[in-house]
């Protein structure tokens, strides 16, 4: 509910402020307007403007503006390509930026949106919302909102709509400042463009279908730290009606409100009822372990947390986790049952093996080989066009500047071999 404050702000004050703001954006901006206008008459071509109807206050219908991102290119039959073929670098360039959004203060002039509200979408979805999500539309829609900058495009529509009727009913000036603040942070360090399966934002299809197409159960083998982490990922990822732990150490404790439900001599029972996911850190008995169930027939997962970034091309094995804040650039290929740690980023063409342990906070450059079982420790950072041997420690904060072709443990920078890490307990 809101406040009498809250009131008089969003019946009084948000809208004079926003055609304020908004007017002096425009006149300030305007030498970046025109440059865009004819950044984009030359390399898109005309027109310069996409134009689309979305719903506003109270379901009413306008037109609103962008930059245009994407070619119009056709196939054989006349029909537009697909979004991925159509968008080009450039266009990726002003979403990331966000300055394809700059035409959007032409309709928070007009009034047809705000600067802070729930993000205007497709008028199709209308007839798909329930009586909560409905609620988005008693405000005028924002350039920027709450959902946006708790992860734009890189969160579930359950979580946007959430997020969105939040901010509906506790609507303030600081907090549509906070906003504003939080957007700017945001575009200047380009984070959460897009989500992780898609071009463009993923369609809404209703929520019956959403409901309908969630996996019955998840079972995670290892109630340990690392567990903990895989099953907070689960939980966010909400593909799975049931989340349940099989670990085997007796004074393990559950966590996340997730009960153990047993150790690992159960795990035949829930074989095919379940998709089962190793979270083990150690690397060689996390290999043993899935290899098992393979063998057996068990569906095993790839866990992504919603607000790692995963290019074009990139192909994960079943039994990979990939943590939140992760970066994985285009055209690279990773292993079944890796670990891919917090904030760590992965660049363009790289191979990583299988059970492959990347610790949070590494670095990998274009073109590295990270061959099986290896662990790369944390903060660790690896040039262009290395290549690691199967089985390598490279300890936390190494700098590996060459290939290392013999299996061991590597410290300092750069790295020197100090182990032949066969007594160790890391692989």
């Amino acid at each position: 509910m809101q406040t009498t404050n809250s009131m008089i702000y969003s019946k009084i004050i948000k809208r004079p402020m926003d055609f304020m703001l908004s007017l002096i954006a425009i006149i300030v901006l305007s030498p970046v307007f025109l440059m865009v206008t004819l950044l984009v008459r030359t390399k898109l071509g005309s027109p310069v403007l996409f134009k689309q109807k979305r719903p506003g206050l109270h379901e009413e219908i306008f037109m609103m503006y962008k930059f245009r991102t994407m070619t119009d290119e056709k196939d054989d039959r006349g029909e537009l390509l697909m979004d991925s073929v159509r968008l080009t670098s450039f266009g990726k360039f002003l979403r990331s930026t966000s300055l394809d959004e700059l035409p959007g203060l032409i309709n928070i002039l007009k009034g047809d949106m705000s600067i802070v509200g729930p993000r205007p979408l497709l008028v199709q979805y209308l007839p798909l919302y329930n009586d909560h999500q409905k609620q988005r539309h008693s405000v005028r829609p924002g350039l920027s909102g709450l959902a946006q900058v708790s992860g734009r495009n890189a969160i579930s529509w359950e979580d946007k709509f959430r997020l969105d009727v939040k901010y509906v009913n506790q609507i303030s000036f600081v907090g549509d400042w906070k906003i504003i603040f939080l957007t700017l942070k945001k575009v200047l360090v380009r984070e959460n463009i897009s989500s992780e399966t898609a071009v463009t934002m993923e369609i809404f299809r209703g929520n019956e279908v959403m409901n309908k197409s969630l996996k019955k159960n998840l079972l995670i083998i290892g109630a340990s730290g690392h567990g903990k982490v895989v099953a907070d990922i689960a939980l966010k990822m909400r593909e799975w009606q049931s989340i349940a732990f099989l670990d085997d150490y007796e004074n393990s404790k559950p966590s996340l409100g997730l009960e153990i439900i047993g150790n690992s001599k159960d795990v035949n029972t829930y074989l095919y009822d379940w998709e089962i996911f190793v979270a083990i850190g150690h690397n060689a008995t996390r290999e043993r372990i899935q290899e098992e169930l393979e063998t057996q027939g068990a569906t095993i997962p790839v866990l992504i947390h919603p607000s790692a970034l995963i290019g074009e091309e990139v192909n994960i094995a079943a039994g990979t986790v990939i943590m939140a804040g992760v970066v994985i650039n285009c055209s690279t290929k990773i292993g079944k049952g890796c670990i891919i740690n917090t904030g760590s980023t992965v660049d363009h063409d790289n191979l990583i093996g299988d059970y492959v342990h990347i610790s949070p906070g590494v670095h990998l450059a274009g073109t590295v080989r990270v061959e099986h079982g290896s662990w790369l420790g944390i903060g660790s950072v690896v040039s262009n066009n290395i290549e690691i041997i199967k089985g390598s420690i490279v300890g936390a904060g190494a700098v590996v500047v060459k290939d290392i072709n013999e299996a061991g443990i590597y410290v300092g920078v750069p790295v020197r071999r100090v182990s032949d890490g066969k007594d160790s307990n890391f692989s």
